[in-house]
């Protein structure tokens, strides 16, 4: 599995292709056995200084048809401070779809963390020092087909992959969980990264029954739209640019002239959103002279040859840049983490779409990856023997994902940040924080920037977040750190009477 874990899954934004993909999809098997938990223990670890006791708990919910046939499980694993009580709640999940929530809560904000690098397997996950559980109780939710969840016998995931479908069980969970808990007045915090913030800001559409406080989006998709053809905005194009210097800086394809990567990446969105962007407004109206200017710039700040920005009329699309960055030593550049870069190889498996061979995925030929340590995890550490292994990411649900729902063909351009909106203007206490990396190619963080901004969210509650890091920004310690700390301090500031 190699250094996945903390990738976060394989982004929509990265899988435009997985619309014609799931015509080809493989099925996702149906697992039998008796629902799993409540399985609870009692642990102790040092969080930010502090020996905390807590109570893990692992519990599968099962997920019914209309007529009451049992279809699937969705699942959740908490972690509880015993000495402590009523303390806010802190629901977390990743994306893909097909992500488990293993990145947020093994390389992130749970109360363990798991060896990073080759040989992680073999070894003990370790205390995790910038775990949330000091500020609230944590509950990291897998979906339909992820984790141990899983698809019944005789039953089927079709109404779960999909996203209203999707975002209602984890609503539902949510729910179900504090109501089993005892814990319906507890202020709400709720997580999403990747596709999980698409997720989140589908869920808050009908979340008004919680109690919510504050609301966190990760490298956040917060559009599909752009999946289904719609439109010919440039905003793309300006998005990206930022990304694509700051990816130059650091593979040294361009002068650094003595600046940090983010001097660098405030420069190149400076001219991103001022002189790039007024250019491409003016599509085939831009005087010549102008448009060899822009050229000539964008090469100073992306590394690529001006001859091939203006064949490409000044617009690099990511695939055009990821191929040709370090084209000169056979290297292909991640799009999840644009620091990182392999020797070009032909793809592991010629059926999926060329996002897959995302060196920052490190996926392989496998559509399906299970982890030895997270099962040997939950079973040693917290006594959950379900008799099969935790799957951290399947492409199989990822291809399989019905983006046109039967209610509503208009999914795909259905934007959810105003739902969002709405929640903020209902709730003058709810905040939202807005967090991402700069070398993050699949979700720039100016394209979350600018959603929010265009989404009639007050902003004066908005916290925006640029970190050192790609796609998942809590991966290197002291990117983690820097962002345990931000959202540490956005619970406690929230969650005040």
């Amino acid at each position: 599995m190699g250094r996945w874990l903390g990738r976060i899954a394989i982004l929509v934004a990265g899988l435009g292709a997985s619309l014609a993909a799931a015509q080809r999809a493989d099925p996702v098997p149906e697992i039998a056995g008796p629902l799993i938990g409540p399985v609870a223990s009692e642990h102790r670890a040092t969080v930010n200084g502090v020996s905390i006791p807590y109570r893990a708990t692992f519990r599968e919910y099962e997920l019914k048809s209309a007529d009451g046939r049992p279809q699937a499980t969705i699942s959740a694993t908490s972690y509880v401070r015993t000495d402590r009580p009523a303390r806010p709640v802190f629901f977390l999940f990743n994306g893909g779809p097909g992500a488990s929530s293993s990145p947020l809560h093994f390389t992130a904000f749970g109360p363990r963390l798991r060896p990073p690098g080759r040989g992680a397997d073999d070894r003990p996950f370790t205390d995790n020092a910038d775990s949330l559980l000091d500020v609230a109780d944590l509950v990291f939710v897998d979906p339909v087909g992820t984790g141990f969840s899983r698809v019944l016998p005789g039953g089927s995931g079709a109404s779960y992959w999909a996203p209203r479908g999707d975002a209602a069980t984890v609503l539902e969970l949510i729910r179900n969980w504090l109501r089993d808990n005892g814990r319906a007045a507890a202020p709400v915090f709720i997580a999403g990264e990747s596709y999980g913030g698409f997720r989140l800001a589908t869920m808050m559409g009908d979340a008004s029954d919680l109690n919510l406080h504050g609301l966190l989006l990760v490298s956040p998709a917060t559009s599909m739209a752009y999946l289904a053809g719609a439109g010919s905005s440039d905003n793309a194009y300006v998005f990206s640019l930022p990304t694509m210097a700051v990816a130059a800086w650091h593979h040294e394809k361009v002068d650094r002239r003595g600046l940090t990567a983010e001097q660098y990446y405030a420069e190149a969105s400076d001219f991103a959103e001022r002189d790039y962007l007024a250019a491409l407004h003016q599509g085939s109206a831009l005087p010549d002279a102008d448009r060899r200017r822009i050229a000539a710039r964008m090469a100073q700040f992306i590394g690529l040859s001006s001859d091939a920005i203006l064949a490409a009329n000044l617009r690099i699309g990511d695939d055009l840049f990821v191929d040709s960055l370090l084209r000169d030593s056979n290297r292909l550049v991640g799009r999840l983490d644009t620091r990182i870069a392999a020797p070009v190889r032909p793809p592991a498996r010629a059926d999926r779409p060329a996002a897959a061979n995302d060196p920052s995925l490190g996926l392989g030929a496998t559509n399906v990856i299970r982890s030895a340590a997270i099962t040997r995890y939950m079973a040693e550490e917290l006594g959950v023997n379900p008799g099969r292994d935790y799957v951290s990411l399947t492409l199989d649900v990822n291809f399989n994902w019905n983006w046109f729902e039967a209610t509503d063909n208009r999914t795909l351009l259905y934007n959810p940040l105003r739902n969002i909106a709405a929640s903020m203007t209902a709730r003058p206490s709810l905040r939202l924080m807005v967090a991402g990396g700069i070398f993050d190619l699949a979700v720039p963080p100016a394209s979350a920037r600018y959603a929010v901004r265009h989404a009639n969210i007050p902003l004066d509650r908005v916290r925006f977040l640029a970190l050192n890091a790609g796609h998942s920004p809590f991966e290197e310690p002291a990117s983690r750190h820097a962002f345990a700390e931000e959202v540490r301090a956005f619970v406690r500031s929230t969650s005040r009477p």
